[in-house]
């Protein structure tokens, strides 16, 4: 861990500058000492102009390139020596996928399906330790309504605002709804990220399965919670003009049913788990239970301080020494001592 390493290898190309300049300087300093020769002997330069102190003038621009030289060694950020550092990985990443399609209102979870999946939710939020959280609103067709995000007050007012107007196409398409939140969770190396869905299962895609084996290979597991009866099922309410009716389909009001098949397939093509939304023990519902017993551990052992090997940046010493020789080079005067010019007058 003692090699020494560069931090930025493309500010060496600043190198090329300090070449240039120095050559340049070599070169103006030979054309100069030829063009004086050619006025005068040696001897009598030293008569005419006394003041001027030729290596005078070279100790400058040697102390000025080297400066320049200084400057770059510090923009290429060297790193030499080891020391450990204690860190704090991060961290969970956890993307809702909410079921807003019709479906989602029918009454047969205590409330709707709809309301009893975001009261979830919200028993969620208040037991995250850390981490961040999105939400996408899926029905025919997927939106991501909030990005990850670590404000959770945030997060609860979009998902108080999320409804069936959320979402213009009707249907459900649980497949895009694993797409769109894929691409939110993003390439975050070091990171554990999960998607979990709640909807009543009721998927009019052919998708689903595919994006989250997708979902798999990409690390990213997904579960699925159940929301609804799979037995009875329920009617499924809508508004007639401030009337209380049901949805009809060829003269028959609809039955509604959780679909608990569609949502295991789902889940174990993702590398999660199924659950049917529900109480489970401790008092805790579905939702918290996979939070608590899947997912909080991966993050509490990431939360862990871990002692990791670093190497000192050493982009200090260049940078002192750069200032150094600049304050010598003006310092340094191009005229020779007043001793010495009296001497040879």
């Amino acid at each position: 861990m003692n090699e020494f390493q560069i931090d930025n290898v493309k500010q060496l190309y600043w190198l090329l500058l300090v070449v240039g300049c120095a050559a340049a300087v070599v070169y103006g300093f030979a054309m100069k000492g030829a063009a004086l020769r050619a006025f005068a002997p040696s001897g009598l330069l030293t008569i005419l102009a006394p003041d001027v102190s030729r290596p005078r003038q070279i100790v400058k621009s040697v102390l000025a390139i080297a400066a320049m030289a200084s400057i770059v060694m510090a923009l290429i950020g060297p790193r030499y020596g080891a020391y450990f550092e204690d860190v704090q990985r991060r961290q969970l990443d956890i993307m809702i996928c909410l079921d807003v399609s019709r479906s989602m209102l029918a009454e047969d979870a205590g409330m709707s399906r709809l309301a009893r999946a975001k009261d979830d939710i919200k028993r969620l939020i208040d037991n995250l330790q850390g981490g961040m959280i999105g939400l996408v609103a899926f029905a025919g067709r997927a939106d991501l309504v909030c990005p990850l995000t670590d404000d959770f007050d945030f997060y609860r007012l979009v998902l108080d605002d999320v409804n069936m107007a959320s979402v213009q196409l009707g249907g459900t398409n649980i497949g895009e709804a694993v797409a769109v939140a894929r691409r939110a969770l993003g390439e975050k190396r070091g990171h554990h990220r999960a998607i979990v869905i709640m909807s009543d299962g009721e998927d009019h895609g052919e998708a689903a399965v595919d994006q989250a084996r997708l979902a798999r290979e990409e690390h990213i597991a997904v579960y699925a919670i159940g929301v609804g009866d799979q037995e009875r099922g329920a009617l499924v309410p809508i508004d007639q003009e401030g009337r209380r009716s049901y949805l009809m389909y060829e003269g028959e009001q609809v039955w509604s049913k959780m679909n608990p098949q569609t949502l295991k397939n789902i889940a174990l093509a993702g590398g999660g788990e199924y659950h049917p939304s529900g109480q489970v023990a401790a008092g805790q519902r579905t939702l918290e239970w996979i939070y608590t017993a899947k997912l909080a551990p991966l993050q509490e052992a990431d939360l862990k301080k871990k002692r990791i090997p670093s190497q000192l940046p050493r982009f200090a010493w260049p940078a002192w020494l750069a200032l150094l020789l600049l304050v010598i080079e003006t310092l340094v005067s191009e005229r020779r001592p007043a001793r010495l010019r009296s001497a040879q007058a």
